[in-house]
């Protein structure tokens, strides 16, 4: 799925910056967030839902108790 034509935003999950998508959009893109430089994948586009790219295995339930407190960083 794809679509064109008109510049469109979305939040960053890690750092709340708005990022501005004016490419061609499609689930599966990779965009970098300009705040913090997380690595960010369209999982949805109407309306845009950012995710992040990559979790290691083994790290799941420790993001889980980080989301429980508002808080997700992944570069610690």
């Amino acid at each position: 799925m794809t679509q064109t034509g008109k510049k469109r935003t979305s939040k960053c999950p890690a750092c709340g910056e708005n990022i501005y998508i004016k490419d061609q959009l499609r689930l599966g893109q990779i965009v970098i967030c300009t705040g913090c430089e997380e690595e960010l994948e369209i999982i949805k586009i109407d309306p845009i839902v950012l995710d992040w790219v990559y979790i290691p295995d083994g790290y799941e339930s420790y993001y889980d108790e980080e989301l429980e407190f508002g808080h997700r960083d992944r570069r610690n």
